[in-house]
């Protein structure tokens, strides 16, 4: 083994050691710091040789853990949900009521705001204290409560209805027509008005009453007896038929319907029952 010499890189201080010693590391005498002994000469270099400081790697501390996940709170959520669901569901059968049905099916629907009408002050069956109140029908039937929200004109028959499903809760119908087969009812009374008291002589339009007892449907027919005031407009262009009713049953219940109502008018060959 041959020796041969190098300096310290940090305080130049010249060392010899064995070529074995190549790569090793030692400590400079002078300085003290750690040197890595440099590779061997090539035999007759002329270059002086410099060993290398050791340094020390930098140990990098290891990542922050990740911060652990708030857990969600989830009965608010919860609660938070199903408060949107119950307005949802609120807010669609609100819009269900407002949604405007194509004209072939839709009902004439009265003002949302008439409310009944003040009970017996009304009824009566004197035809000269009868008189027609300013606003769309209301009234008594079966001692419930009456808003007309719907009034179709079919074949001489006007049928005035408390809402605008096929199965209102309550109607009054006035049949007013024989002429059951005219395909022109409707301009035929155009302008005409009926007064009937409690002893009208000739024809007498028949009127019946039909309201829900619990899952029971129930009518009432009355044929004399009752205190009728009917005026019909004239037919408009949009096929319907403005009118003003007093009417005033000789029920227990003293039922009667009274006001102005604008009915959509149905024409069909043959005259049915509602």
């Amino acid at each position: 083994m041959s020796e041969f010499k190098f300096a310290c890189p940090v305080c130049g201080q010249r060392m010899a050691v064995d070529s074995s010693a190549s790569g090793a590391q030692v400590e400079c005498p002078t300085c003290f710091q750690i040197i890595i002994v440099p590779k061997a000469p090539v035999e007759g270099s002329k270059y002086q040789l410099s060993a290398t400081q050791y340094i020390k790697p930098v140990v990098l501390p290891p990542p922050p853990k990740p911060a652990a996940p708030v857990a969600p709170q989830r009965k608010s959520a919860v609660l938070i949900f199903a408060l949107i669901l119950a307005c949802a569901v609120v807010t669609a059968l609100f819009l269900r009521e407002k949604i405007a049905r194509p004209w072939a099916e839709r009902a004439k629907v009265g003002p949302t705001n008439v409310m009944p009408l003040a009970g017996s002050p009304l009824w009566t069956l004197d035809l000269a204290k009868a008189t027609f109140p300013n606003q769309a029908v209301a009234g008594e039937i079966h001692g419930m409560d009456f808003v007309c929200r719907r009034a179709v004109f079919e074949n001489g028959l006007l049928m005035l209805r408390s809402s605008t499903g096929r199965e209102p809760e309550m109607m009054a119908n006035v049949f007013v027509s024989t002429n059951v087969f005219y395909t022109n009812v409707a301009e035929i009374l155009s302008g005409r008005s009926f007064d009937v008291g409690t002893n009208h002589a000739g024809f007498v339009p028949s009127a019946w009453l039909v309201w829900h007892e619990g899952d029971l449907r129930v009518m009432e027919r009355f044929t004399n007896g009752f205190a009728l005031k009917l005026q019909f407009g004239v037919v408009s262009s949009s096929n319907e038929l403005p009118g003003r009713i007093y009417l005033c049953l000789p029920d227990g219940e003293k039922s009667y319907v009274a006001g102005t109502f604008t009915a959509e008018i149905r024409n069909s060959r043959s005259h049915h029952l509602p």
